[in-house]
Order: C-alpha cells, then structure tokens, then sequence
C-alpha cells in the first residue's frame, strides 16, 4: 500500500513536468526550464517543510496545531506542480 502511495505522489509531481517537456511551441532550453521548476518545486517546499522544526513533529506546544499546518503544507506541495504548469503553459500575448 506505501508503494502505491509513493507510486500516485510521484505521478502527481512528474505528469506535468513531462506534460511541459513534451510541448512544442517553446523552444527546447525554455522547455527543460520550466520542467525542471515544475519537478523541483515540491521537494523545495517539502525540503521546507521537514527543515522547520516544528514543522517536522517536534513542536512543543501546540503540536495539533503544527501537525495539521504540516498536513495542509504538504498537500499543497504536491498541487503545486499543476499550478506552475497552467501558470509556466499559460497563454501568451
């Protein structure tokens, strides 16, 4: 069951860096950019996450509190991928 977890979390952070890899209407340098600050953007934050002490299960006080705050934080990381992929593909003027 762990496995497959792992298996969904990578896939929501690798389909849209592949997504913006495979685009055709940048060049190839730009493409490879935007791919690697979609993939690396998550293991930034949860980097964030874990470095914060409080953050990473070890609050004195309120630990309810920072447990949800870390929950909330590392769902967001794992949405953050498809939010840089429709801002990094959105439409250009």
């Amino acid at each position: 069951m762990r496995v497959l977890l792992i298996l969904i979390a990578f896939g929501m952070v690798a389909v849209p860096a592949l997504l913006a890899l495979a685009r055709r209407d940048l060049p190839r340098g730009r493409r490879i950019a935007n791919a690697l600050v979609i993939f690396l953007a998550p293991a930034i934050a949860l980097g964030l996450i874990h470095g914060v002490p409080e953050l990473d299960g070890r609050a004195l006080q309120n630990p309810v509190a920072w447990t949800v705050l870390r929950l909330v934080l590392t769902g967001l990381a794992l949405i953050l991928p498809w939010c840089l992929y429709v801002w990094l593909m959105g439409r250009r003027r």
